[in-house]
């Protein structure tokens, strides 16, 4: 092929990508700017985790009767804002006087219109109320509901890794 054929099959591969993107119904900018929108929905949980704070972590949750949590000490699924919320201040904020989160990868996001998954790998240490130090590695996955102009989870699982 010549200089000029290949040019012109590049540009109309360009003008089909293009699209085929904005018949998705978003543009590769758009969906850049949206996942990092999610990714900050991301670290505003695990602000409001490390913060030990239900206030705060209400402020990250969408609050349905259809959200769901499982945190790696849970033997069920807390499901419905007011399990959840329990379950945050009972399990989780009674037990730690200290944590800390080091995310140990990017989350891997997705993002399908108004609905959103991150998946990542996160160091936890910290120590519980009787004082003694924790550290372990979890993997967790978050997933999320955009409300207006805000990305709100709605579903949170969390697993310890062996070590």
């Amino acid at each position: 092929m010549n200089r000029l054929a290949t040019l012109a099959m590049t540009a109309v591969w360009l003008a089909f990508v293009g699209i085929a993107l904005r018949a998705g119904g978003i543009s590769y900018a758009e969906q850049r700017s949206e996942n990092d929108n999610v990714n900050a929905a991301v670290n505003a949980f695990h602000a409001a985790l490390a913060n030990l704070d239900i206030g705060k972590m209400q402020g990250v949750w969408a609050q349905e009767p259809y959200v769901v949590l499982i945190n790696p000490r849970d033997k069920a699924p807390a499901v419905g804002w007011d399990a959840v919320k329990k379950d945050w201040q009972e399990r989780v904020f009674e037990f730690w006087s200290e944590l800390k989160l080091s995310p140990k990868q990017t989350p891997h996001i997705h993002i399908d219109q108004t609905t959103a998954w991150a998946t990542g790998v996160v160091g936890v240490e910290g120590k519980n109320k009787s004082g003694q130090a924790l550290s372990f590695t979890i993997v967790e996955t978050q997933v999320y509901e955009k409300h207006g102009d805000r990305w709100l989870m709605v579903s949170h699982h969390a697993s310890r890794l062996p070590e």
